[in-house]
């Protein structure tokens, strides 16, 4: 998992060589020469770099084993070592997601509901899980039971393209009509033009009452792909419905990128108005809100999201940031140990995990988690950095702060 928003830069002064861990730590060694075979496509050689560790109780080994197996095309074995990672951390929800993969290709879609169904029990808001439920089912003509998941993610998302016209299809399998035409039509405003919607509304006989809308909005997109984001505001001001949550959420976008923050910032609480359970909104209005520098509405917002969705790891990341930037090292702290608890590979969320215990003077602890980056990212500039810096305690002497 990347996170989109801008990634703390840390200046290297000094570059290290990976050889200098060689003799200090044989794990990352191993995973950086396992890494650099995958990049080959060397996947038996990249399986025995990291079978030579022999060590079948830890969690980064057997996940990493699980994903080497499944490149390799050996999906039984791959789905052994994803058990293992799972049986070794229960609650962590990368391990099932890789089981996903092999499971799939083995047509295992009971496992891999199992799986997906264990994911939502310690994260019930995950978006891509449940869209996955939710098209299993679907595709399965399983339309009653695909329902609910699709509604799930389009409670948080209303605006998602792919659940929205999956809903659209199931709905209108099971002779909803009405719904059907509601979601399809929500498609064509994302995207005026969808064959799939348009051939759903065609089938149910039944096109949209507001033609103007749908013209604008197609001329609106438009001229947003050539960056004229004024003229794609004007055309969307003509059709204008302040009930309207897509018009509002799309205006909220389209000022942001014309550079008129304050206008973005009311579009976008609009459509939080409208939709206050919606999470697409709350996480609109943030790139304005970080635009005007208004971090203390900043990271309110973001705590908005977290009362919705409590596991959301991209918000508790960007609210660790926040944190961060204040020196505010233990409240950051939390905020990275909730992702890698979820996402106990995720390099961002260790990285800024190890740079949090830095500075709270944990060393130990700071340099194992740099070695994590290092096993998953090798080279990695700011792990670098870290692990060869002295103890904060000591700086701390030497500067005076």
């Amino acid at each position: 998992m990347k996170h989109t928003l801008a990634k703390t830069i840390f200046c290297v002064s000094t570059f290290y060589s990976l050889s200098f861990f060689s003799q200090t730590d044989k794990t990352v060694v191993a995973f950086s020469k396992s890494i650099e075979q995958e990049k080959k496509s060397e996947y038996s050689s990249a399986i025995e770099s990291i079978l030579a560790l022999n060590d079948s109780s830890s969690y980064e080994i057997n996940a990493r084993l699980g994903w080497l197996y499944y490149k390799a095309g050996i999906k039984k074995k791959s789905i052994h070592y994803y058990e293992r990672a799972i049986s070794i951390m229960p609650n962590a929800i990368e391990p099932r997601y890789g089981f996903g993969f092999p499971a799939y290709q083995l047509e295992d879609f009971q496992s891999l509901i199992n799986q997906d169904k264990k994911i939502l029990e310690i994260d019930p808001n995950n978006k891509v899980i449940n869209g996955n439920l939710g098209s299993l089912y679907y595709y399965n003509k399983d339309y009653k039971n695909a329902i609910p998941y699709l509604e799930k993610v389009v409670s948080l998302y209303p605006f998602d393209y792919d659940n929205n016209l999956l809903l659209g299809w199931a709905n209108l399998k099971l002779g909803k009509n009405s719904e059907a035409e509601s979601y399809f039509n929500t498609v064509l405003m994302y995207s005026p033009k969808d064959a799939s919607a348009n051939e759903g509304l065609t089938a149910i006989k039944a096109m949209t009452n507001n033609q103007k809308l749908l013209l604008n909005l197609t001329k609106s997109y438009e001229l947003s792909e050539k960056s004229d984001y004024k003229g794609a505001i004007a055309l969307l001001k003509e059709v204008y419905d302040k009930s309207s949550y897509i018009l509002n959420l799309r205006l909220g976008w389209l000022s942001y990128l014309a550079g008129q923050q304050i206008e973005s910032s009311g579009y976008y609480k609009i459509a939080s108005e409208l939709k206050p359970n919606a999470i697409e909104p709350k996480l609109g209005i943030t790139y304005p809100l970080a635009a005007l520098g208004n971090k203390n509405d900043l990271k309110a917002t973001y705590e908005s999201i977290l009362a919705i969705d409590p596991n959301n790891t991209y918000v508790h990341y960007n609210i660790g940031l926040l944190d961060y930037e204040k020196k505010d090292y233990q409240a950051a702290l939390n905020r990275f140990e909730k992702i890698v608890k979820l996402y106990p590979c995720d390099t961002d969320g260790l990285l800024m995990l190890a740079w949090s215990n830095y500075y709270l003077g944990k060393t130990s602890e700071a340099r194992a988690l740099y070695n994590k980056v290092l096993c998953l990212s090798p080279n990695n500039a700011s792990a670098l950095l870290g692990i060869g810096l002295q103890p904060i305690d000591q700086i701390k002497k030497k500067t005076g702060f």
